[in-house]
């Protein structure tokens, strides 16, 4: 008789994972660019040289990557706690809002004060949209995915709103005025669009860091991730924890809005972000919830995008093309998961239940 059984794989092949699935999505893309007539060799040196091949490359690369490692580590802290929190785009772009109001108004010309009350606000702005779907998750059961999902189109309605009307630019465009230079954020690498902001993102991922791992709620945070029951009959406070996570979740998110406004557009405008809240969930995931896989797995994917603009305007090669190869991490990471929690053995057992004789 055959029997199927699962171990469990080890710690090591688990972590290898990752990278793994990034290795196969190139190759995937590389069949796809031959198939469509372009050279992949040359299409990847191309993507590297934009990425890293000039002063200019690097900086662009790492400014994507202040805003990814934000709303990755925003994103991984819910998960953390086995919170799906979806909403991080909608959350991104409460922070933004805050951040354009605070910099267009007298608060914003202050010098020293302005920036501060920039990333504080946006922070406020979108730690506070977090706690609303914390709220109907603890007080009501509501399912925090769909509340999440729902909410981004929330934000983003009513930001058009308030864009075509009551913040709206003189003009035609749907934009607000430019902030004041007061609340816009310095550049650290002459000739490159490098801002302050990389050092705020590289500041909150150690900030997760000892939050998770070095205080008492951090630890009450990964042991409801971890098992709720046990949590529970610990005596510890699942729905304190829900709302910890989420007001910081939503709050990370909404600091890489006010980035976005005080460091990148200088104003708030529809699409000031890209979708780096959806990407945020594929990085949280490869990151394995961690900061430094999180900021390992937004530097990559910041090398993607800026990467693929250059291979556009080189080769002509649409610049989704870096969503096409995020797609595939994704798609192999999640088929990965089964090969990374468990190894399929096979064994024979004879009907007179002797020893088992494993097949090879």
């Amino acid at each position: 008789m055959k029997v199927i059984t699962l171990q469990r794989r080890s710690i090591n092949f688990k972590s290898s994972i990752p990278f793994l699935s990034a290795g196969l999505a190139f190759v995937v893309g590389a069949i796809i660019l031959y198939a469509a007539g372009v050279d992949p060799i040359n299409a990847y040196q191309i993507m590297l040289k934009g990425a890293f091949g000039s002063i200019r490359g690097i900086g662009d690369t790492l400014v994507k990557t202040t805003s990814l490692l934000l709303v990755g580590l925003a994103v991984a802290v819910a998960f953390k706690c086995r919170i799906w929190n979806i909403g991080a785009e909608g959350q991104l772009y409460m922070g933004a809002l805050g951040a354009a109001l605070i910099g267009i108004t007298a608060i914003g010309a202050i010098p020293g004060l302005a920036l501060i009350a920039v990333i504080a606000v946006g922070f406020a702005f979108g730690g506070s949209f977090g706690l609303i779907p914390a709220a109907l998750k603890v007080k009501f059961g509501v399912n925090e995915i769909i509340v999440t999902v729902l909410l981004n189109f929330v934000v983003l309605l009513f930001i058009s709103y308030l864009l075509h009307g009551p913040i709206k630019a003189p003009g035609f465009n749907p934009y607000t005025p430019e902030i004041f230079p007061a609340s816009q954020l310095p550049i650290i690498l002459p000739h490159t669009h490098l801002h302050a902001g990389i050092i705020i993102a590289a500041v909150a991922a150690i900030a997760v860091y000892i939050l998770l791992w070095k205080t008492k709620i951090g630890f009450e945070i990964r042991s409801v991730g971890a098992n709720i029951k046990a949590a529970r009959y610990a005596g510890m406070n699942v729905a304190k924890s829900t709302f910890v996570v989420m007001g910081v979740s939503g709050g990370l998110a909404g600091v890489a809005g006010a980035i976005l406004v005080s460091g990148v557009q200088l104003q708030l405008l529809e699409g000031i972000s890209p979708g780096y809240g959806f990407i945020a969930v594929i990085i949280a995931l490869l990151g394995r919830q961690h900061p430094v896989g999180v900021a390992v797995v937004a530097f990559f994917f910041a090398a993607l995008m800026s990467g693929s603009q250059v291979m556009y305007r080189t080769l002509g090669i649409p610049s989704a093309f870096a969503d096409t190869l995020q797609a595939l991490v994704l798609i192999f990471v999640l088929i990965g998961e089964l090969f990374t929690r468990w190894k399929i053995k096979t064994k024979i057992i004879k009907e007179s239940g002797s020893t088992a004789i494993p097949v090879k």
